[in-house]
């Protein structure tokens, strides 16, 4: 989260399991301009929720934010897989008194099972916590999550169900699914990005280039797949971070893509093939080459 002052910021780590060398490197991160402020909660509360995927407790941490940072009224929530690329002085400013939060539309759930017209994503939101203290959001939300336990998109889903008709649109440059675009590209045209944004854009390096919030959603996150979509992006901030001595194991997402994009019949096939063709001749250029260096 983050709360914005001229000239200052105060940005807030909400974390469950943060070791303490961890939190250390966070500190660093502290500067003339910032500070920084780790909060370490229990899950226990939330372990009765739903959950399914790759999906933990912890995403049902920004329930309680208003309780959490109590001396603050608005702040910006951003989830971890984001890149801000510009200020976010114009955001931080806009005014949501009368709203829970600034949101942008989720482009990839405009049709949804809970009908809701103007669904959005909650991996950034400008939240009123003035007015969701008042109206005791934390409760409502936490009981929306422990009834329904068939919602697809968790914590998403229960602010969606209890902010309906109670948020303010924000504009796309401000929660940019940029790598979802080139991903899924013959679905989400150009064409069809601008009719849900009111945008006229000519290009998606355009609008890429005018976002102020890139939003790294799905699967191709950079830390994992060394292919991705924004990795060389990523790298420069990683570089420039406290962390940046950490080792990544990162893997082919073009190679994940392959295997799922065919089924196991079909992969079996291709193996077989190519060993059939290519199998003895590569093993046998393996030993010839290792021999070489021997004699």
């Amino acid at each position: 989260m983050i709360s914005l002052s001229p000239g200052y910021s105060n940005i807030y780590v909400i974390t469950a399991d943060l070791s303490k060398r961890e939190i250390e490197k966070f500190y660093e991160f502290k500067g003339s301009n910032a500070d920084i402020y780790i909060i370490k909660v229990s899950l226990e509360k939330f372990k009765d929720i739903h959950l399914s995927g790759h999906f933990t407790s912890a995403v049902y941490l920004k329930f309680d934010l208003p309780d959490l940072i109590p001396n603050q009224d608005k702040v910006l929530y951003l989830d971890s897989d984001v890149i801000i690329q510009k200020d976010l002085r114009d955001l931080f400013e806009i005014n949501i008194k009368d709203y829970y939060a600034g949101v942008v539309k989720d482009i990839g759930l405009i049709e949804n099972g809970l009908n809701i017209k103007n669904y959005f994503n909650s991996g950034v939101m400008l939240l009123n916590l003035k007015l969701m203290r008042e109206d005791d959001t934390s409760s409502a939300l936490l009981n929306i999550g422990r009834s329904a336990d068939k919602l697809t998109f968790h914590d998403q889903d229960c602010f969606n169900i209890l902010f309906d008709k109670k948020v303010k649109l924000l504009p796309m440059i401000y929660n940019c699914f940029y790598n979802f675009f080139l991903q899924y590209r013959d679905k989400y045209t150009l064409e069809y990005i601008n009719k849900c944004f009111e945008t006229n854009y000519s290009s998606l390096d355009n609008i890429k280039i005018d976002s102020c919030i890139i939003h790294l959603v799905g699967y191709d996150k950079p830390w994992i797949y060394y292919d991705s979509a924004f990795v060389r992006e990523w790298d420069e901030y990683f570089k420039k971070s406290p962390f940046k001595l950490h080792k990544l194991k990162r893997r082919s997402g073009k190679l994940r893509e392959f295997i799922f994009s065919y089924n196991l019949t079909n992969l079996s096939y291709f193996f077989f093939i190519y060993w059939r063709y290519h199998g003895f001749k590569f093993a046998m250029g393996k030993v010839k080459k290792r021999l070489s260096t021997h004699t």
